[in-house]
């Protein structure tokens, strides 16, 4: 490292869910780290497999590594407990089934103090259960500083930073509030965060450098892309409540969202009136007023017409 950086704690928060297949790997690959100075707090998330066993028996070989055990909350509580215990300057983000390179670290925090921003990420290989690479880049993101309303407007576009690649000054993360423990947020409260972090005024920095590999398997926390499209509308409504001066940015992503989902059949008429009766306790009238009119407007049905009066009228 250069001479003139500051040798700062790395908080690494890994939540754990029936990780026993993964979860020593993934330890390994924190070991392995180039960049001694870490702590890495590992919150079981109610595993009821051996994932607890295997992370005992790794306790006492590094007085690093700490291990927590809370009831089922999923991965926007278990970090948010993660970060309560730390006490790093900076955090850094690994889930059990996916790995790191040995150098990430050390990179990133030459990155984030040389750039003086507040984020760092990055790209990241793709892999199977086999170890295969996919040599192909998850994001193809450019080299660049992220800071304005125009940054806001294009990470509205779509979630552009894998949470395994960043790291992040821990004040910054606290100032927002951390991450949405809200079920209807649950598998995209990384992408909120960012967005949080962003429209308060962060600086993100992406890199070249690709120091991750993430694990693609069947139980993958993403991996039913409708389940994410189901809840990205949920991560804008709760912008909007939070950020008022972004509301013409948001509603208009909003808009396409709502086109999106409809144009690619992402849910029928009868899953998307179900999701915005569930989602009801979260939105306001004038929400539910602008759901209406884009919808009135791209599937004028009676049928629907009648459902979202009923749900106004509520």
């Amino acid at each position: 490292m250069g001479n003139n950086l500051m040798v700062e704690k790395v908080s690494i928060i890994m939540p754990a869910y029936n990780a026993e297949n993964y979860i020593e790997a993934s330890i390994k690959s924190v070991l392995d780290q180039t960049y001694l100075k870490w702590e890495l707090i590992i919150v079981d998330d109610g595993s009821t497999d051996n994932t607890a066993k295997i992370v005992k028996e790794l306790l006492d070989k590094d007085i690093r590594i700490q291990y927590y055990y809370q009831e089922n909350g999923k991965q926007g509580k278990a970090r948010n407990f993660g970060i309560s215990k730390s006490n790093g300057v900076y955090l850094a983000f690994l889930d059990a089934d996916d790995l790191w390179l040995p150098e990430k670290l050390e990179i990133q925090i030459e990155e984030i103090q040389e750039k003086k921003v507040d984020l760092v990420f990055s790209d990241s290989y793709v892999f199977n259960n086999d170890e295969a690479f996919d040599i192909s880049k998850k994001m193809n993101i450019p080299s660049e500083v992220f800071y304005d309303k125009t940054s806001v407007k294009l990470f509205l576009k779509g979630n552009r930073i894998p949470i395994l690649t960043v790291l992040v000054k821990r004040e910054k993360v606290i100032y927002v509030g951390g991450f949405s423990e809200e079920l209807d947020i649950q598998n995209v409260e990384d992408y909120h965060l960012w967005l949080k972090l962003l429209i308060s005024k962060c600086v993100f920095y992406s890199s070249n450098y690709i120091l991750t590999k993430y694990r693609v398997h069947a139980n993958s926390a993403t991996s039913a892309d409708k389940i994410v499209h189901d809840k990205i509308p949920n991560v804008f409504f709760d912008l909007l409540q939070l950020y008022p001066s972004y509301k013409e940015q948001i509603e208009d992503e909003l808009k396409l969202r709502f086109k999106l989902i409809y144009k690619n059949n992402l849910f029928t008429k009868s899953e998307l009136a179900f999701w915005i009766k569930k989602n009801t306790q979260y939105l306001s009238k004038s929400h539910l007023s602008f759901i209406y009119l884009f919808l009135n407007f791209f599937m004028p049905t009676k049928i629907t017409k009648r459902s979202l009066m009923y749900l106004l009228n509520a």
